[in-house]
């Protein structure tokens, strides 16, 4: 028997197992999917994520991953600058394949077992054991569900997955040593897209509403990507994401979720792996309490509602960005406040250092 069984070897779910596995907890982690994988990201980390996996990773070496800092960040509207900003605090750029499977190996090193390529793994949630592609059985204590925007485990939960945003990205080379993450609006329902320079790449994309029925490639996707110079458009991949759409009540008897697979996304930027490591983290330390010292694995719910919470808050100031009439207004006041935004980019986007709605009151918007 395992301490905890974690489905899903991303971020969420390898944070959990390797704060467990650290605490002296036996577990393993299950994914379809064969490390290294492909993962559709554009890759950014914020200092708070930085700060959050230096605590966990100990020692953990970006410099074996192809990273770059970036300081500058211009926003758009109809390819038209609206404002151009130099943050205090670095957004690091990396490669998600690289990133993710650097993580994993980490949390082998500190005794955690993977099992990969499991596409035909079952779990008996009325016995708590998980039968793998061979027939071998894992008995678990709990189970964490962190098995991404799909989640398989979501479904035992009781929370059905819905449509909330669509998006798309292409990484071509960074030939001319761009340095500047480029955020643009307009042309785009509900969203809006980017242009990411990595140290050998650049990350282009977009993401909108998703509308039931829409078709997956209309004609303005296909003209944003050609004019962002992506010649090759029909291996464009895509994939949607869960704007504030998170699961209130994460938890049913002794299984929880956590990242994506909760619906923890920042309703403002879209950035999900901060939420996804926290809430691995929050997890991990639930079970800790559960098995340690009897405290029901229901305390996970208080320990993710500064997440939840923040979410919250993210949605009043989502609508402000992204809907079509706000947004005009919104873009009004970013080009006559520059100081205001930076602000914004490093104490509440990049640090959480303080709230959107502490960052309007305090500059008077």
């Amino acid at each position: 028997m395992v301490d905890a069984v974690i489905i899903g070897g991303g971020p969420a779910g390898v944070s959990a197992g390797t704060v467990l596995q650290r605490k002296g907890y036996k577990t393993c982690i299950i994914d379809t999917r064969v490390f290294p994988r492909e993962k559709l990201c554009a890759g950014v980390l914020t200092v708070k994520s930085i700060k959050l996996i230096q605590h966990i990773y100990k020692n953990l070496n970006f410099d074996n991953m192809n990273v770059r800092d970036i300081h500058k960040i211009e926003l758009l509207y109809n390819s038209k600058v609206v404002g151009k900003y130099t943050v205090d605090n670095a957004y690091r750029v990396i490669n998600r394949t690289e990133f993710d499977n650097e993580l994993l190996k980490y949390y082998k090193s500190v005794g955690g077992i993977v099992y990969d390529g499991q596409k035909n793994y079952k779990i008996s949630y009325d016995k708590s054991v998980v039968v793998l592609s061979d027939g071998t059985e894992i008995p678990y204590r709990a189970l964490i569900g962190a098995d991404g925007i799909n989640s398989r485990v979501r479904t035992y939960v009781g929370r059905s997955w819905k449509a909330s945003v669509l998006c798309f990205e292409k990484f071509i080379p960074n030939l001319s040593d761009e340095d500047t993450i480029k955020i643009e609006f307009a042309g785009i329902l509900g969203g809006y897209s980017w242009r990411i320079p990595g140290k050998d790449r650049i990350g282009v994309g977009l993401g909108e509403f998703y509308i039931r029925g829409m078709k997956k490639t209309p004609a303005r996707y296909r003209r944003y990507f050609e004019s962002q110079g992506v010649n090759d458009i029909n291996d464009i991949k895509g994939a949607f994401v869960s704007y504030g759409n998170f699961v209130r009540k994460p938890i049913k008897n002794n299984v929880l979720l956590a990242g994506d697979a909760a619906g923890l996304v920042d309703a403002m930027t879209g950035e999900g792996i901060y939420f996804a490591i926290e809430s691995g983290r929050q997890a991990s330390l639930a079970i800790i309490d559960y098995i340690g010292r009897n405290i029901p694995l229901t305390n996970y719910v208080s320990r993710i509602g500064k997440i939840h919470r923040r979410m919250k808050e993210q949605s009043i100031y989502n609508k402000l960005l992204y809907v079509p009439i706000l947004q005009w207004i919104s873009l009004g006041y970013i080009r006559k406040n520059s100081q205001f935004v930076k602000s914004v980019l490093d104490n509440a986007v990049s640090s959480y250092h303080t709230g959107y709605m502490k960052e309007i009151q305090h500059n008077k918007a």
